[in-house]
């Protein structure tokens, strides 16, 4: 894994729980808040897999 992978990797993994509070804290309906929570950890989760894989 290159440099710049693992910074962007570490930046995600900080910002990741602010995102989810954000998300969470916002006045949209429960479905579409678990709607993007659930699509903020995939798109994290595969993010992670392909930087660890190279």
């Amino acid at each position: 894994m290159i440099l710049v992978e693992e910074i962007l990797l570490i930046i995600g993994f900080l910002m990741l729980p602010y995102g989810l509070y954000e998300i969470i804290k916002s006045e949209a309906d429960r479905t579409v808040k678990i709607t993007l929570v659930g699509i903020s950890i995939v798109l994290f989760a595969i993010e992670t897999i392909l930087a660890v894989k190279q």
